[in-house]
């Protein structure tokens, strides 16, 4: 399989779609954390542990799930991904211990991972070299996109009728979108030329290098917006439903982050600029966030700020990784790896904040977390580049 001589926007959102689902199943955790933390009797730890341990299949399975892609085809993966969500989200309306909540959210990591995999490398495959930034661009809008959705749903949801309905919406998202992957172009026939080829013609130790990025992306990520909401009405006192929409502010400035890196990148800055330098800028706005007295106006620009420059990190990843891959079909491998590390700190920073956070509230531990997730991302980029491979993402 060569690079493809044209992008495929329509096939690329409904693959972006795919994610959006994921998203609100990662994230569907956080809105409903207080009303599950009541009716189940859980401690803040282990709220922390049910929003991580959906990243558990992500761990096993990263490297499985894109060595699935390439010999399956990654859109038959998204199919069975939402068939797995599908029914592990629908479960959710039947559940009323702790124990069937962490079940259910253990089989959802399965059909997540299988998207987080599959969804950025059909996109590659769909794209042609010069517009891989814009389209990983898009990709990135994944975490970001699902986020608000939820966020800005769960008031009506949970006063209306149940965190156990919150908890049934990827399965609603995902019905629909189960015909719509149909419109896809088919690429297995493609895809099954390659494997005569049993040459693997990737840098493993740079798509480590690559996955350890995203395991303090998404430590700092995770890590904030889990506990954000009860941060919001523990020191501000605000209502449930205020939170939930303050708490939007973060996800919705990712979403303008996600696209302007994009385009940078597609204009000739370099993936791992574009994770460097937001990195940079970050450590800068949580010193100040964390160690400075500002009125609440200045404290909603900063979360904007927060946002924004954390949304840049994400494109510079998913942009990075094909150039890590010589050949369109190990792709796929290298999404598996970098993946895994997405699913590394999704189920270690929550559990770990909520530790750090205590039932004592003290918001300000995270801040050596958080700056040294962020320090150890500008020091990753020297290796990342060093161990890049340039013959497929050369642009044109």
């Amino acid at each position: 399989m060569t690079p493809a001589t044209s992008t495929h926007w329509t096939a690329i959102w409904l693959s972006f779609l795919t994610g959006v689902v994921a998203a609100i199943a990662v994230t569907k955790a956080s809105p409903a954390l207080l009303a599950m933390k009541q009716d189940l009797q859980l401690s803040i730890v282990q709220i922390g542990w049910l929003m991580s341990s959906v990243a558990v299949a992500t761990v096993l399975l990263g490297i499985i799930a894109g060595s699935l892609s390439r010999q399956y085809g990654p859109k038959k993966v998204l199919q069975v991904a939402l068939g797995v969500i599908f029914v592990a989200s629908s479960f959710g309306l039947l559940i009323e211990s702790a124990n069937q909540l962490l079940a259910s959210r253990i089989i959802e990591g399965v059909g997540i991972i299988f998207i987080s995999v599959s969804a950025p490398t059909l996109i590659s495959h769909l794209s042609k070299p010069s517009d891989t930034g814009l389209s990983m661009g898009v990709w990135a809008l994944w975490m970001p996109v699902g986020s608000v959705l939820v966020f800005l749903l769960s008031p009506f949801i949970l006063d209306y009728f149940s965190w156990q309905w919150l908890w049934a919406s990827p399965a609603i998202a995902a019905l629909p979108l189960m015909f719509f992957l149909r419109l896809i172009p088919d690429l297995d026939l493609h895809l099954s030329k390659q494997h005569s080829d049993t040459t693997t013609s990737f840098d493993r130790t740079g798509a480590i290098f690559l996955a350890f990025v995203f395991i303090c992306f998404t430590g700092i990520f995770f890590s904030f917006i889990t506990y954000l909401t009860a941060y919001l009405i523990h020191n501000y006192e605000l209502s449930t439903s205020k939170a939930l929409l303050v708490t939007t502010i973060l996800p919705i400035c990712i979403i303008p982050g996600n696209l302007i890196s994009g385009f940078l990148i597609h204009k000739g800055l370099t993936p791992t600029q574009m994770m460097a330098y937001p990195a940079i800028a970050i450590i800068a706005i949580m010193s100040i966030m964390f160690n400075a007295e500002y009125t609440v106006p200045i404290g909603l620009m900063l979360l904007a700020c927060f946002g924004f420059f954390l949304g840049m990190i994400p494109t510079g990843i998913f942009a990075q990784a094909p150039r890590m891959a010589a050949k369109p079909a190990d792709i796929g491998r290298v999404m598996g790896i970098i993946v895994t590390g997405q699913g590394i700190g999704i189920l270690l920073a929550p559990p770990l904040a909520g530790y750090l956070i205590s039932e004592q509230q003290q918001w300000s531990n995270l801040y050596p977390l958080l700056i040294l997730l962020a320090i150890l991302i500008v020091i990753l980029m020297k290796p990342v580049t060093r161990h890049q491979i340039t013959l497929y993402a050369k642009p044109e």
